[in-house]
C-alpha cells in the first residue's frame, strides 16, 4: 500500500497473475454487458469452474477495491477492472497486429517520388519512400485497429487517431492517460534547426507529443473552414501530407521565450499566432 493506502503498482499487477483471477473478471463484465446486471457471490460461483467458496472468497479479496467492487451484495468492476478486460479482449498484450505491404498514393516531401509504401516494421506501421529510403509517417499500431480493416481502412483509421490524439495534446489533455500535458517549444534538428516543433508532454505517464508549428494551426477550425470554402477538406490530408500544403506558409518566429510564431497561409488572408506560454498553447486568428 501507498501512505494513502491505495494499493501500490506491484500489489496491484501481481493481482492479475492469476489465470482464476482474470476469468473472474471477464465472467463479471460479460454479464454486465450482456444483460445489464452484476453477479451475486452465488452466481459467480456457479459460472466459474473453481473448487470452494472459500477460493473464490480469497480470490475476489485480492482484486476487491482494485479491480472489482460489491455493490449491494452483488460484484462488478471498477473502471480499472473493466480496462484490464477491454485490453484482454483487444489483444494488447496477446496478439501482434498484422498488415500486408501496400502502395500508396502520394509524394514523398524529401525526395517527391511517388514510390510511397506502407508496412507493419515491429512496433511501427510506416510509410516509406522506396526511392530514397526515408521515413515517411510513423503510428504506432494496436492489435485491434488492423483487425477487421484493409490495409487502407487501416491507414486512414491512424490518421484519424492521430488527428484527434494531437487535438487533446494541445488542449493540454494526455490521451493515453487523461492526464495533464504541459507544452514548450524547441528547435527541430539539424539541417533544419530554424524551424520550430511544440511539445507536449504528460505529468503523470510522460507520453510526449509534438508537431511543427504548422501542423498545430493546419488543423484549426478557421483554417478547416478555409480549406471547405475553397473546396478542399482539410480532414482528409493525412498527417504526413500536410508538409506538401505548407511549403508556401510563412512562419515568422517572434519570440522564442515565451514562444510565439506567427503563420501566414495561402489559404486565407487570416494570420495565426501560435503562443506556448505556462504550459499552453494558445492559437489566436488575426484577421
Amino acid at each position: 500500500m501507498t501512505d494513502d493506502g491505495a494499493p501500490n503498482p506491484e500489489s496491484a499487477f501481481a493481482a492479475l497473475g492469476s489465470e482464476l483471477r482474470l476469468r473472474i473478471l471477464r465472467v463479471i463484465e460479460a454479464a454486465e454487458r450482456q444483460t445489464g446486471s452484476r453477479l451475486t457471490f452465488s452466481e459467480l460461483y456457479d459460472r466459474i469452474d473453481i473448487e470452494s467458496t472459500s477460493q473464490l472468497s480469497y480470490h475476489l479479496g485480492q482484486l476487491d477495491g482494485v479491480f472489482v467492487q460489491k455493490f449491494d451484495g452483488s460484484y462488478g468492476l471498477t473502471q480499472a477492472g473493466e480496462r484490464v478486460v477491454r485490453t484482454i479482449h483487444a489483444g494488447t498484450y496477446t496478439e501482434r497486429p498484422t498488415f500486408e505491404a501496400t502502395p500508396i498514393d502520394g509524394s514523398c516531401p524529401h525526395c517527391a517520388s511517388t514510390g510511397l509504401v506502407a508496412a507493419f516494421e515491429d512496433p511501427f506501421l510506416t510509410v516509406a519512400c522506396s526511392s530514397c529510403d526515408e521515413t515517411v509517417a510513423r503510428y504506432d499500431l494496436p492489435p485491434a485497429q488492423a483487425a477487421d480493416r484493409s490495409p487502407t481502412q487501416t491507414l486512414q483509421s491512424c490518421d484519424r487517431r492521430v488527428y484527434h490524439e494531437l487535438g487533446m495534446a494541445l488542449e493540454g489533455t494526455c490521451p493515453t492517460c487523461g492526464g495533464v500535458m504541459d507544452a514548450s517549444s524547441r528547435p527541430r534538428e539539424s539541417p533544419r534547426s530554424n524551424e520550430f516543433v511544440v511539445l507536449v508532454s504528460c505529468r503523470r505517464c510522460f507520453n510526449q507529443v509534438y508537431a511543427p508549428v504548422e501542423l498545430c494551426v493546419f488543423y484549426h477550425p478557421a483554417l478547416v473552414a478555409a480549406y471547405w470554402k475553397s473546396g478542399r477538406n482539410a480532414m482528409d490530408v493525412r498527417p504526413w501530407e500536410v508538409y506538401s500544403h505548407t511549403r508556401d506558409w510563412s512562419v515568422d518566429i517572434e519570440s522564442t521565450d515565451p514562444f510565439e510564431a506567427h503563420v501566414e497561409t495561402d489559404v486565407s488572408e487570416d494570420v495565426f499566432i501560435v503562443k506556448v506560454t505556462d504550459g499552453r498553447v494558445h492559437i489566436d486568428v488575426e484577421p
